[in-house]
């Protein structure tokens, strides 16, 4: 469940992301007030993103990868 939410909400910034997109594209004072909510629509869901991500691997929900390169210590 809480892979879907991050999915959703990565989808949600890609939306925000092509709306400040076509803002840029727009031009002028509409375009600009475009550009600055989606900015702040972005900035509010990567945080909220994170600290999602965060609580969810100190809850125990999602588990990182342990990659452990086996790689030997070479000396002169």
């Amino acid at each position: 469940m809480t892979q879907v939410i991050i999915i959703v909400i990565i989808v949600a910034i890609l939306i925000a992301l092509g709306s400040g997109l076509l803002g840029m594209l727009r031009g002028g004072s509409a375009g600009s007030d475009k550009m600055f909510k989606s900015l702040v629509i972005r900035v509010v869901l990567s945080l909220f993103l994170f600290i999602l991500v965060m609580f969810a691997a100190f809850m125990g929900w999602i588990e990182p990868n342990m990659v452990m390169m086996d790689v030997p210590y070479l000396s002169d």
